[in-house]
């Protein structure tokens, strides 16, 4: 056996070849030499996983990154860096991470070209930077952020990673590379933003710090961006000149790319290549001696080649020229394309103000005719009876289903709408969807059967609201058209691969069917099934909408339908088994709560609003006070204590997120929850940033309003 004496001793010539193979390694790849660079932190890997170095094992993966994303493998260089990120967690070393996430991004942005991948790696390397304080390393990942989003367009984003990175450095870090960059980022930013003036003092001083440098990739850029701004000006003798300076140093930077590239041609060949080429050339090298005996062929071959060459040359160069106009041509055209993108982006994001605006504007008065209308059946029970408050309350619903459906369609139509990931009951979901339609499905005299697959899993993974907004509509028009009938409900498994189950979704009803000549047209925007002479009432959204969700589950829908013979829908998604076992019952046990001596403050601008408000509360025992405004309100709190707080969203002088931040100064136990008529996933992360508790949408459902004041109620009480 070994004496601790001899394993010290090879431990140490093991640390000794460690250090030997990562020095190597790093002076090959500061050469470009990324063969041998390879190599190396191959022979390190060997002897750092003898003692379970994870510090170095981590160092050597990350240079095999570097390596193999120098020769432009891409994905060999992403599997090394993550290999380099699991030592990295072994050995708990915050700083390793933070490098190999920043790699990682970088292998995403240049080489993957995935920008949504590149940037959740920027952003966990700049946490890791973060949480060590380290300003050095927090530079290079702000700027790889901001610089990310710029390219993509998305300026506004980029800008406060753009402001923080110019701060750190030309007060802490910066050299002379990271100088040029940041202020030629910044010129594009103040060009997006038209602000010409200062775009054009930031591009100059990037010219200077790249000059001075000698930095062709950043002079190529600078000066192309740089005569876009010019020509913005009017400037367009200046912008003809920077274009010209642009070609100059692509030029050049074309054949410094060139030798780059001949390096890495090289390094891509093995050893057993190299030994095929050698033996290739001894062989050439034997038929060129048989050659060589026909000298005199050779020379008049040679004549001719020469010849040819000449005229090659020649219309080479008249191609050259040729090219030269057609790549003016294409610059101009670009510069065009480039406004026109900048224009259709401005009006889009007008086209989504807009619809937001609307729909705060809609559902505020809204929320005042369903209030009302509700409060009027419970105080006049006898109305319930009367026709004509039965049409104002269908009315009521019928606009709120519209404003929803239309702006549901423009938000899926403008991209705002992502799918997410979170583990759901697939039958609960199944079963509150089919309870919704109780009221409607009795009043058809219809039938609902539910059939769901033993292989499907209880908990999946995926987005449940989307999913059940596609079943509400197919359910409900299945028991609209039909009457006096059955519809059926089946979930089938068509397979599993690794956690990952396919599941079809079928809806089948015996009603009046869909005839043959809408089968297609029946999924188009406004397009109804039937004439709404015959009371079958509907936007003729729901399908479209349908149709547009499932698009974002990689899905389609299948129709199958005979008039006067029922109709089937079918589709078919992907959703991924949860490890949870089970979903807990989040509801609050409601009945141990005495709402008589609860006090709850309504903020809210509208009167309106609060009148229906208060009434719906003291209608169920509550003790409630009104504020106009947050200001008023925290006047109040100054004096009184509520169990819960009602907060409007929208206000004057400060509006309801404000006034809640401030409120939380002084309390952080009072449940608030919000008011709003503006979509759930809009507001969302505002409101739990502030410090809400929960949000109910305006106009809302009475039961589902008190349902989510009861649960809050409940949590302070516990």
């Amino acid at each position: 056996m070994l004496s601790a004496q001899s394993q010290e001793i090879d431990k140490e010539k093991i640390s000794d070849s460690i250090y030997k193979y990562l020095n190597t390694s790093t002076l090959y790849f500061s050469k470009y030499q990324y063969k041998e660079a390879i190599e190396a932190s191959n022979r390190g890997i060997v002897y750092a996983s003898q003692i379970d170095d994870y510090y170095h094992l981590a160092l050597f993966y990350n240079e095999l990154g570097l390596g193999y994303e120098g020769i432009s493998e891409f994905e060999r260089s992403k599997k090394n860096y993550l290999t380099a990120l699991r030592f990295a967690q072994k050995g708990a070393n915050d700083t390793l991470q933070g490098w190999v996430y920043n790699n990682i991004g970088n292998v995403y942005s240049e080489g993957l070209k995935n920008t949504d991948s590149a940037i959740y790696y920027y952003k966990e390397s700049l946490r890791f930077a973060e949480k060590l304080k380290d300003t050095s390393e927090i530079l290079t990942p702000i700027l790889n952020i901001g610089w990310t989003y710029a390219d993509q367009g998305d300026f506004d984003t980029a800008y406060p990673y753009l402001v923080k990175s110019e701060k750190m450095i030309f007060t802490e870090h910066g050299d002379i590379s990271g100088k040029a960059q940041i202020n030629f980022l910044l010129g594009r930013y103040y060009m997006y933003k038209e602000k010409l003036v200062l775009a054009d003092n930031y591009f100059k001083s990037s010219i200077q710090y790249a000059k001075s440098d000698g930095l062709l990739d950043e002079l190529t850029e600078i000066y192309e961006q740089y005569a876009i701004l010019a020509q913005k000006q009017g400037k367009y003798e200046q912008a003809y000149e920077y274009l010209q300076t642009h070609l100059k140093y692509q030029d050049s930077l074309f054949d410094e790319t060139k030798i780059k590239e001949n390096q890495l041609a090289l390094a891509k060949f093995s050893v057993d290549d190299v030994k095929k080429d050698l033996q290739q050339v001894k062989e050439k090298q034997k038929s060129q001696e048989t050659i060589m005996k026909k000298s005199q062929q050779i020379s008049y071959v040679l004549m001719i080649a020469g010849f040819i060459l000449i005229l090659l040359l020649i219309n080479m160069f008249k191609n050259y020229k040729f090219r030269n106009k057609a790549l003016e041509k294409l610059r101009l055209k670009n510069t065009e394309l480039r406004e026109a993108k900048i224009e259709a982006e401005a009006q889009a994001n007008l086209k989504s103000q807009f619809f937001s605006t609307v729909s705060h504007e809609l559902r505020t008065p809204l929320y005042g005719v369903v209030g009302l209308t509700s409060l009027l059946s419970e105080d006049f029970p006898n109305l319930k009876k009367n026709e004509n408050f039965k049409s104002l309350k269908f009315s009521s619903k019928y606009l709120l289903s519209l404003i929803n459906n239309v702006l549901q369609i423009n938000k899926i139509e403008s991209q705002g709408v992502k799918l997410e990931s979170i583990p759901f009951n697939v039958r609960n979901l199944l079963n509150e969807v089919v309870n919704s339609f109780s009221f409607s499905a009795n009043q058809n005299k219809n039938k609902v059967h539910q059939e769901i697959d033993p292989k499907i899993p209880e908990i999946l993974l995926g987005d449940s609201v989307r999913l059940s907004q596609i079943l509400m509509n197919l359910i409900g028009n299945a028991i609209k058209f039909t009457e006096d009938g059955n519809i059926w409900i089946r979930l089938e498994s068509e397979g599993k691969k690794d956690k990952t189950h396919t599941i079809k979704f079928t809806i089948q009803d015996d009603g009046i069917g869909i005839p043959k000549d809408k089968q297609v047209s029946v999924f188009d925007k406004f397009v109804q099934l039937r004439p709404i002479e015959k009371n079958y009432q509907g936007t003729g959204l729901g399908l479209s909408i349908v149709k547009r969700l499932l698009l974002l589950f990689e899905s389609d829908i299948t129709l199958k339908s005979e008039e006067n013979n029922g109709t089937e829908f079918s589709f078919s998604i992907a959703l991924e088994e949860s490890c949870e076992l089970s979903m807990k019952d989040k509801s609050a046990p409601i009945k141990t709560i005495n709402t008589i001596d609860k006090n709850i403050l309504i903020v809210d601008d509208n009167k309106i609003n609060r009148v229906v408000t208060k009434r719906i509360l003291q209608s169920k025992g509550y003790q409630c006070d009104t504020a106009e405004d947050g200001l008023e309100a925290i006047d109040i709190l100054k004096v009184n204590t509520y169990d819960l707080i009602l907060m409007d969203i929208n206000m004057p002088r400060i509006d309801g997120v404000e006034t809640t931040k401030r409120i939380r100064e002084t309390d952080q136990k009072t449940p608030i929850i919000a008011l709003t008529a503006v979509e759930e996933d809009q507001i969302r992360d505002r409101i739990y940033d502030a410090g809400m508790n929960d949000f109910i949408i305006k106009p809302y459902d009475l039961a589902e309003f008190h349902q989510i004041i009861l649960k809050n109620l409940y949590v302070n009480i516990i």
